[in-house]
């Protein structure tokens, strides 16, 4: 199979797998608000589905290492590295999370709250500290809008520069407690996460043009 095309499958079936793991824990999780209580009653009446979540979890974090692998190997040296090491960095963080959703399904009926809240709380810092990894992943890349000659075209290092910079800002999370800017809540999964699926769409369409010019695809 063609670099490319196994680029762009796996892309797509990592971007569903996302999507389906959120779509399989419903409308009602509890959030960094929620009481101890609110928890472990969550837990106990969904706890499939935060298992299935942490299952897709898995593999979401395998899709996300060889998409880190392909593109990184169309880099140049340092930044290969960086961009790479941001990758994983993500995809460790996302693991931690889901692993920690999935202990607390996996006896909810004898969880304390008080317990239950400290294991929710700490899962839900994984959005202020992931940025961490997103933002070497697209300084990466918007730092290649200074390399001579031009590795990447102006539209990437722009967009690579507007999620650098919001990744940046959204790492006031961590000091967040309710609201907009709560951890783990609208600002690092639907803000953070509609401009890194568009930033990953832009780095995927300039990968896909470099797979395609080269000979050895």
């Amino acid at each position: 199979m063609k670099q490319s095309r196994f680029l762009l499958i796996n892309i797509l079936a990592t971007a569903v797998l996302y999507i389906g793991s959120f779509v399989a824990l419903g409308g009602s999780v509890p959030t960094i608000e929620s009481n101890g209580q609110e928890i472990v009653r969550w837990f106990s009446d969904h706890g499939t589905n935060a298992r299935v979540y942490a299952w897709l979890a898995a593999f979401i974090s395998a899709g996300l290492v060889i998409f880190g692998g392909q593109v990184c190997a169309l880099l140049p040296k340092p930044y290969r590295y960086i961009f790479l090491a941001g990758v994983l960095g993500y995809a460790i963080t996302a693991q931690v999370q889901a692993w920690l959703w999935a202990g607390l399904a996996f006896r909810p009926q004898d969880l304390e709250p008080a317990t239950a809240r400290t294991l929710f709380d700490t899962a839900s810092f994984w959005g202020p500290l992931v940025n961490g990894s997103s933002v070497a992943m697209a300084g990466a890349f918007a730092a290649l809008g200074f390399h001579k000659p031009p590795v990447i075209p102006p539209w990437l290092v722009w967009l690579s520069a507007i999620f650098l910079v919001e990744q940046a800002i959204e790492t006031v999370t961590v000091f967040g407690h309710t609201g907009f800017i709560a951890p783990g809540g609208t600002m690092n999964v639907y803000l953070g996460g509609i401009l890194g699926f568009l930033w990953v769409g832009g780095v995927v369409r300039w990968a896909l043009h470099k797979l395609e010019a080269s000979p050895t695809d």
